[in-house]
């Protein structure tokens, strides 16, 4: 089952496929039944051992064979079961804007996407990650989780990383969603913010203000307005100089902040281990950890593995 998630998540982000063509949902629910069907193993090896020293513990001889891993449960429901829930998540949106009696209007579409997600869903950030259950994607359609109750403040990908996980999987459940209603939603990162917008022929109309806001920061929140951030001070013109993220990007942002999360989890043990701590000289695996003498010898770190 490991072998062949992860074989289904190289065949989706194949570079033999156009990148349009990768799913963000399915690349990260392939994630998530590999890292569930690691889980589930080790947990039998975990009671196995203690059984045979004695212990008494649950034992997990219940325990099913899929035929596949599309047939696996990932908190109760399989991977085409998450992805019709993003349907489903779509098909609200819709029936939003079909009970208001309006049109298709690009504002009105977002806004419907927002209200649907984030008040009716109930979608919001954690302020702190305890585990890992805000970092799959499919976790996250299950349970949302959050800070505040403004619908359009959840895409700044604060730089503290337990924000940027929570950030960057409610993007993507915000780009597929729209993508489901026929609507392209592309992002960049800009400074330590990864920024969604709708793709359109003349960005400027994005920061145009209506209603005290533009829709660039009707999509990404207060960033667009703080001064602090690099956001604040783009324009439709600095817009189209930024370097959009293809769907094989987003699901590498995504991944590596779920790197980043695991290594936390891991090194509490060891204070002030952080990921760019070095490890040992890359060249030598008998050198002593974090014996530096030689400044020009290269240095094996977690975020390089």
């Amino acid at each position: 089952a490991l072998k062949t998630a992860r074989d289904k998540f190289a065949g989706e982000i194949s570079f033999q496929s156009e990148d349009k063509d990768v799913s963000l949902a399915k690349a990260l629910l392939y994630v998530a039944a590999e890292d569930e069907t690691f889980m589930v193993f080790n947990r039998e090896m975990d009671a196995c051992s203690f059984l045979n020293e004695g212990i008494n513990v649950c034992s997990s001889s219940n325990a099913r064979e899929w035929d596949s891993v599309e047939q696996m449960p990932l908190d109760g429901k399989t991977i085409s079961e998450w992805l019709s829930e993003l349907d489903a998540i779509a098909k609200e949106v819709e029936a939003e804007l079909v009970s208001r009696d309006i049109g298709c209007h690009l504002v009105e579409v977002l806004q419907a996407v927002n209200l649907v997600l984030f008040e009716l869903r109930g979608f919001k950030r954690s302020p702190v990650l305890v585990d890992s259950k805000h970092s799959y994607l499919h976790l996250v359609l299950s349970s949302g989780c959050g800070s505040g109750k403004a619908p359009f403040y959840y895409f700044h990908a604060f730089s503290n990383m337990t924000l940027l996980i929570t950030a960057i999987l409610l993007s993507i459940i915000y780009i597929e969603v729209c993508r489901r209603l026929g609507l392209t939603i592309v992002g960049s990162r800009v400074g330590e913010d990864f920024l969604i917008w709708p793709q359109t022929t003349y960005p400027e109309e994005l920061f145009k203000v209506t209603s005290g806001h533009s829709l660039f920061a009707v999509v990404n929140g207060r960033c667009v307005e703080d001064p602090r951030s690099m956001a604040s001070d783009l324009t439709g013109s600095s817009l189209l100089g930024l370097e959009i993220a293809s769907n094989r990007d987003i699901v590498g942002i995504a991944l590596a902040n779920l790197i980043r999360f695991h290594w936390k989890c891991a090194s509490r043990a060891n204070l002030g281990l952080m990921l760019t701590s070095p490890l040992r000289h890359a060249h030598n695996a008998d050198e002593k950890p974090n014996k530096i003498d030689k400044p020009n010898v290269p240095l094996l770190r977690p975020q390089d593995l």
